[in-house]
């Protein structure tokens, strides 16, 4: 058994203690959390810690197969030409790739983080997830804009489920982003949901032009698009956002990650509160400064329910989630710390189905124990220099 202590112990739940003492037994498994009131009193073998004791960190959003693309693309040029760079890097070296998505689940353990949401567009990533100490669900991402294509890609997603499967890694089909699977693709992917009671995943909003492009058939990204695929040619808009015009050919009963909300408004966050009750607004805030050079107005998110994603490393520097909540802490310091402690942890590990296994304190759970030094004390707020220091 071992025991830990720090200034304050963060719950999972949305709770401080403040000197409080935590117990685990020697798999990890979560004892007792005692609360103190503060008042810490001296025991054999009871270590004490500078800093702010958390459960491991979840991070529901990621792309570990881009791993190879660290630093081969330009910051701040926007969605559309994001999007053509990573299409003109997609010919990699398998070794090398292999090597990147080590070296970054090894990164991601480093900081803290004990789950992964991950994003596979195909297998590659498969070999490094069942070596890894990290708990990974595998979204399947599919992509199709043309219904006629609906046959080719459904054999190509039960292929790739089927060696997820054979390798027990958890997995479902998820869509790629609102504008770019058709209505087909997307029953298919709803229809296996329904029987499956699976997680469904989405990038949303992540430019003002997809807005543009569902409103009224114009801006940069349906030009991009086009030039990809001359399908996009035939695209009609909805009149609406895109998130409401997607939405609601989704399930309503489902766990709905929607991920990056970067011109999300009050309007879609209303519309989608009122469509389901299962929404999370996955926030990937270094990477929409990375790719756009913009934040979503994360106080808009403040009663939601709310998870943190890194994304890649093609489209961020690094994949802490301590520094996504640093970026938020900095930007939007009306936000309390206790809650995006809660984004980072148990709202995390809610929505990928893991909240009776990690997320929070909590008897028989083996979430991980992370302390986070250099802590403004007197503000409850990050420093430039606020790290985290893995326990156990």
């Amino acid at each position: 058994m071992r025991k830990f202590s720090a200034n304050y112990i963060f719950d999972g739940l949305g709770n401080f203690y403040k000197n409080g003492i935590l117990k685990i037994d020697d798999d990890g498994s979560i004892i007792e959390l005692i609360d103190t009131n503060g008042n810490l009193v001296e025991e054999n073998k009871l270590e004490f810690y500078n800093g702010i004791i958390t459960p491991g960190f979840v991070n529901s959003h990621c792309h570990l197969e881009l791993s190879y693309l660290k630093n081969k693309i330009k910051e701040g040029t926007s969605l559309p030409n994001f999007i053509s760079s990573v299409l003109e890097n997609k010919h990699l070296n398998i070794e090398n790739a292999n090597l990147e998505m080590k070296n970054a689940d090894e990164q991601m353990k480093r900081e803290g983080i004990v789950a992964v949401g991950d994003i596979s567009n195909n297998s590659s990533s498969f070999q490094t997830k069942i070596n890894s100490k990290i708990k990974y669900h595998t979204f399947i991402e599919l992509i199709g804009i043309d219904a006629n294509d609906i046959d080719k890609i459904e054999i190509f997603a039960r292929n790739i489920k089927k060696e997820a499967q054979k390798l027990n890694l958890s997995n479902n089909y998820t869509p790629h982003a609102t504008y770019s699977v058709s209505e087909k693709l997307l029953k298919f992917i709803t229809d296996d949901a329904y029987k499956t009671n699976s997680i469904i995943s989405i990038h949303n909003q992540e430019t003002e032009s997809e807005n543009e492009m569902f409103l009224a058939a114009k801006g940069e990204l349906l030009k991009s698009l086009q030039k990809i695929n001359p399908y996009y040619k035939k695209f009609k808009p909805s009149l609406f956002n895109s998130l409401p015009s997607t939405m609601i050919n989704l399930p309503k009963c489902n766990k709905t990650l929607l991920v990056h909300n970067t011109f999300t408004s009050e309007k879609d966050i209303k519309w989608v509160n009122n469509y389901t009750k299962y929404a999370y607004w996955c926030l990937c805030p270094k990477s929409n400064l990375f790719i756009e050079n913009k934040l979503p107005n994360i106080n808009l998110f403040a009663n939601e329910k709310v998870c943190i994603g890194t994304d890649s490393l093609a489209s961020n520097t690094s994949l802490s989630i301590l520094e996504e909540l640093k970026t938020i802490n900095f930007t939007f310091p009306n936000i309390d710390l206790v809650i995006l402690l809660k984004w980072a942890t148990y709202n995390g590990a809610e929505a990928l189905n893991l909240q009776d296994k990690i997320g929070s304190f909590e008897k028989g759970k083996i979430p991980g124990i992370n302390l986070i030094e250099n802590i403004n004390f007197t503000d409850m707020a990050f420093n430039e220099q606020s790290r985290v220091k893995v326990l156990f």
